[in-house]
C-alpha cells in the first residue's frame, strides 16, 4: 500500500480508497481479514487512529465488517452491487476530468476526442 503525504488527500482516505478499489476488483476475497489496525498504522508508520477512520468508512460502505477482537473481513459482494459501485467510480473520474478540461479551457469536442484516443490507446 502506498500514502502519498503531499497529495492533498486525507491518508484515511487514500487507505479507503486502495482497499476499496482490492474489494471491488475481487483481490481482497469475501470473509478475508484486513490487516489488523495496529499493524497497518505501525507498516505505513501513521496513526492508528487514521487505520481506524479508513476501516469505519468502509464498514459505512458495508464492503467490510468488524468482529471484536478479530478486526475487520471483507463483506459478500454482490454482483449488481459491484456494478454500481464501479458505475459511481466511473462516473465520479469522468466528472473530475470534464472539471479539469473545462480548467484547461478545453471544448466539448476536444474532451470527447482525448476520451477517444484514450480508449484506443486501451485497446
Amino acid at each position: 500500500m502506498k500514502i502519498l503525504q503531499n497529495s492533498g488527500v486525507p491518508i484515511y482516505q487514500q487507505i479507503a480508497e486502495q482497499l476499496r478499489g482490492e474489494i471491488l476488483a475481487g483481490k481482497r476475497k469475501q470473509g478475508e481479514y484486513l490487516p489488523s489496525i495496529r499493524g497497518l498504522a505501525k507498516e505505513l508508520r501513521i496513526s492508528v487512529i487514521t487505520t481506524m477512520k479508513a476501516y469505519e468508512q468502509l464498514e459505512a460502505e458495508g464492503l467490510v465488517t468488524a468482529v471484536q477482537g478479530k478486526g475487520y473481513y471483507v463483506n459478500a459482494q454482490d454482483g449488481q452491487m459491484l456494478k454500481e459501485q464501479h458505475l459511481r467510480r466511473v462516473e465520479e473520474n469522468l466528472l473530475a476530468a470534464i472539471a479539469a478540461g473545462r480548467i484547461a479551457g478545453m471544448s466539448d469536442e476536444e474532451l470527447t476526442e482525448t476520451f477517444g484516443t484514450l480508449l484506443k490507446m486501451e485497446d
